[in-house]
């Protein structure tokens, strides 16, 4: 019962502050603007010119159409990796609050388990990243659909809201032992503008893979984000790319995937989908195992 009322509780504040839920969104607003501005565009016209070239005869209103349905999904499954780390960091933020404001003291003088309360701020971040992102989905779906896309189908919304799952409790995990190094307002706030500008890079967002050298690609597959967006890019867009490449080489299709981060390569080799979630899930379950290390360090050293 005492769980369920601290995770409410970090809920609450969260919630309460709305600036809190604009600077965790923020990153998403900066993508969203880039891609309005000019990022959208560019891909769309690269799409079209891929298909001038190689797709034969072809109906250039179709083309254009799909291409810009085509770059709205892929770039909604990024958006989606970016708020499951902004908005969970964010939420993992009110414990580095309470510590500074020695809220944080006061609670372990209670005669309870010091790790119910650090659930507390990881489920929280858990369930309002798991929220959100799927409102992301939802409101994104509903532009798509209103701008004349193809709504998903039911199987492949029930994947989406899996690999949301696997996204935001491996962000979590990541978050929460980055803030066990972190233990004032303002090196949080800044740890924060930091991750939200690097994390639109790390997740090949701003750029994609094709653009980037290859000795930066083999260093963000590294990375949980990378395979995160990779694996939402391969479902939202698997359709709309089969549609907008139609009569098209098989090879141009295999390239063009490569390019903007649908899927990823090690020696040569896909990576498969099979090996990405269970890098996600062991990485998630390592940064939670380092994490209850410095806890209980921590706990000897406070006695």
């Amino acid at each position: 019962m005492l769980l369920f009322r601290l995770i409410k509780r970090n809920i609450l504040v969260y919630t309460r502050d709305r600036s809190n839920i604009f600077f965790s969104l923020l990153s998403m607003l900066i993508i969203i603007g880039l891609m309005v501005v000019f990022l959208g565009k560019m891909n769309a016209d690269s799409v079209v010119n891929l298909l001038n070239q190689y797709g034969g005869e072809r109906d250039a209103a179709l083309d254009l159409s799909n291409a810009e349905q085509l770059v709205m999904l892929w770039t909604l499954a990024g958006i989606v990796v970016v708020n499951s780390i902004t908005i969970t960091l964010s939420m993992v933020g009110i414990m580095v609050e309470d510590e500074a404001q020695k809220r944080l003291s006061s609670f372990y003088v209670a005669p309870v388990s010091r790790w119910i309360f650090v659930l507390s701020y990881i489920i929280a971040a858990i369930i309002m990243g798991i929220l959100l992102c799927s409102l992301t989905v939802v409101i994104g779906m509903t532009y798509i659909v209103l701008t004349g896309g193809s709504m998903l189908s039911l199987s492949v919304i029930g994947k989406v809201f899996l690999y949301i799952l696997l996204n935001v409790f491996t962000s979590a995990s990541m978050v929460f032992l980055i803030a066990n190094f972190i233990h004032s307002q303002s090196a949080f706030g800044g740890l924060s503008t930091i991750i939200g500008t690097l994390v639109g890079f790390l997740a090949a967002i701003y750029l994609p893979m094709g653009m980037l050298p290859e000795k930066v690609q083999d260093v963000l597959k590294c990375f949980p984000l990378l395979h995160g967006s990779s694996f939402l890019r391969d479902l939202l867009t698997k359709d709309i790319i089969a549609t907008t490449f139609t009569n098209c080489p098989e090879e141009l299709i295999s390239g063009y995937r490569e390019y903007m981060g649908i899927t990823l390569l090690s020696d040569g080799e896909i990576i498969s989908t099979t090996i990405r979630v269970a890098f996600m899930v062991i990485s998630g379950i390592i940064f939670i195992g380092i994490a209850a290390i410095l806890q209980r360090k921590r706990n000897v050293m406070s006695r």
